[in-house]
C-alpha cells in the first residue's frame, strides 16, 4: 500500500482530483481547471450545462483518457501510472450507452460479470437481482430490439450496479427514462450509495433533489464550487424570489437579479423585502412569491460575472 493509500484510508475518501485539466489534439479545452474530493458513501453530482466538462471529468478519473496536467487519486490509486489498478476497483455507465441489441437483459448483466471475473453461477444470481431491483426482470429475455432506448439505458445501469465496484461513475444515467423508470433509477442509487463511492453527472435540478449528498458546480471546464446539498442550501443568501418576463419589467438595480433567457429572476434576502417589491410595481400580474431552491444556487454559481444564462 503506498503512503497516498495509506492517507486516504485515515480519511476515507476515495477520490481526490486537484486542478485536472485536458486539452484535446484539436486544440479544444474539454476541462481547464476541475477540483474533486469525495468519500465512500457519498452520492455526487457534477451539475453543470451542456459542454460544461462533466463527461471529461468522467472519463479521465475512469481512466479512459489520460488528462493534460493536475493530479488524481481513485482509491488511493494515481491515474497515471496505476491506472490499471483502478480498473478493477470501478463501473462505468457511460452518457449515451447502450447494450447491442442482439443481446438480452440477463445476456448482457451476466457475461459483463463473467467478463469481469465471476463465476458463471455468481454472475447469475447477481444478474438476476439487480434486474429486479431496476424493474427489469419480466424483461430478461427480450433482446434489444424489443426494448426501449430507456430500458436498455437500465441495462447498463444493472451491468455497473451489480460489479460490485466500489467506484461508479455514472454519466447522466437517466437520459431517455420516463417519468416512473427516473424514480426507480433514483431509488434504487440511494439504497445502494451508503457502501459505495458514487460520480453522477447531470443537468436537471429534480435528480439533484433525489440523489445527491454533495454537489460540484462546473461551467466552461472550471469547478465553481459546490459542497454539502444541504448546507449549500441552507447557506444561500437569498431565501426568496420572484420570476417575471423581462419584457414586463423595468430593471431596478435595487434586488439582485439573474436574467434566465426571458425571464428575470428577482432575489430577496426576506419575504417582507419580496411583498414590499409587488407593492410598488403594481403592472405585474400573476407573479408569486417562491422560496429558493437548488436551481437559484446552481445560477449563482455557473454564471460568470455580468454573464446572462
Amino acid at each position: 500500500m503506498t503512503s497516498i493509500e495509506n492517507f486516504f484510508g485515515e480519511i476515507m475518501t476515495e477520490i481526490y482530483a486537484e486542478h485536472l485539466s485536458k486539452r484535446y489534439s484539436n486544440g479544444v479545452w474539454g476541462i481547464r481547471d476541475v477540483n474533486i474530493e469525495t468519500r465512500r458513501g457519498e452520492v455526487l453530482v457534477l451539475l453543470g450545462p451542456n459542454g460544461a466538462g462533466k463527461t471529461t471529468t468522467i472519463n479521465i478519473l475512469s481512466t479512459l483518457i489520460r488528462p493534460s496536467g493536475g493530479v488524481a487519486y481513485v482509491m488511493g490509486y494515481d491515474i497515471y501510472s496505476e491506472y490499471k489498478k483502478i480498473r478493477r476497483h470501478i463501473a462505468l455507465m457511460p452518457q449515451g450507452g447502450s447494450i447491442n441489441v442482439s443481446w438480452t437483459p440477463l445476456y448482457a448483466v451476466k457475461w459483463y460479470l463473467v467478463a469481469r471475473g465471476f463465476s458463471i453461477s455468481d454472475a447469475e444470481r447477481e444478474a438476476k437481482r439487480w434486474l429486479e431491483e431496476l424493474k427489469m426482470w419480466d424483461l430478461r429475455n427480450r433482446t434489444g430490439y424489443a426494448l426501449s432506448g430507456g430500458e436498455r439505458r437500465r441495462v447498463l445501469l444493472a451491468m455497473a450496479l451489480a460489479s460490485g465496484s466500489e467506484v461508479l461513475f455514472l454519466d447522466e444515467p437517466s437520459t431517455g427514462l420516463d417519468v416512473e423508470s427516473k424514480y426507480i433509477l433514483w431509488s434504487v442509487i440511494r439504497k445502494y450509495s451508503r457502501d459505495r463511492c458514487i460520480i453522477y453527472t447531470s443537468h436537471e435540478m429534480k435528480e439533484v433533489e433525489n440523489i445527491a449528498d454533495k454537489i460540484l458546480f462546473i461551467n466552461n471546464g472550471v469547478s465553481k464550487g459546490g459542497g454539502d446539498y444541504r448546507r449549500l442550501l441552507e447557506d444561500f443568501q437569498y431565501k426568496y424570489k420572484i420570476i417575471v418576463r423581462s419584457g414586463d419589467l423595468k430593471i431596478n438595480n435595487d434586488h439582485m437579479m439573474i436574467r434566465t433567457g426571458d425571464f428575470i429572476r428577482i432575489y430577496f434576502r426576506e419575504k417582507s423585502e419580496a411583498i414590499d417589491y409587488l407593492y410598488n410595481i403594481k403592472d405585474l400580474k400573476d407573479v408569486n412569491i417562491k422560496e429558493t431552491d437548488i436551481e437559484d444556487v446552481y445560477l449563482f454559481n455557473i454564471r460568470e460575472e455580468g454573464e446572462s444564462i
